[in-house]
């Protein structure tokens, strides 16, 4: 079983386990890929692809970008899509605008999933355009997009682990 292997290690900064490859084989279907064929597009080796998703190996935040960019997801959505940020890890604790400074903009953020927008889930790119980290990342003109999608994706993970004792 699964159930002692951390979906996301904030101290090896690897994700993986069972439930996360059955995850990348599901959004992968969507797309119409198998395993060979998300390895293909993500630009990764197509044996550790398949060590993925059979739950037997972890990958770091560089792959995890590839991956994401090959489904076409952006940050937030990948991470919760495989199971990284699952409702598990928000009923634990974690809050759904952890990566919202304190303050206003955490406090207007939450008055609009409440009271605006209750029904729908929250756009991501107008919540993630609140913090003025990954604000700067999108307004950045030297780093390419695959590189933009690592960095965002690293400091998501690592604000969530700060919130969540290491693992996720």
């Amino acid at each position: 079983m699964d159930l002692q292997q951390a979906a996301y290690d904030g101290a090896t900064g690897t994700a993986g386990g069972r439930a996360f490859g059955e995850a990348l084989l599901r959004l992968a279907a969507a797309k119409e890929l198998d395993a060979g064929g998300l390895a293909a597009a993500a630009e990764l080796d197509p044996a550790l692809v398949e060590r993925v998703v059979a739950g037997e190996a972890r990958l770091g935040v560089p792959a995890l970008a590839r991956l994401a960019r090959a489904l076409r997801l952006r940050p937030i959505g990948f991470l919760q899509q495989t199971g990284l940020l699952g409702l598990e890890v928000y009923a634990g604790g974690l809050d759904p605008l952890y990566f919202l400074p304190d303050g206003q903009i955490r406090y207007d953020a939450r008055i609009y999933m409440r009271e605006i927008n209750p029904r729908h889930a929250v756009p991501e790119g107008d919540m993630t355009k609140r913090n003025p980290v990954l604000k700067a990342l999108t307004d950045d003109t030297v780093i390419d997009p695959l590189g933009k999608l690592e960095i965002e994706l690293a400091y998501l993970l690592r604000a969530a682990v700060q919130n969540t004792a290491g693992t996720l």
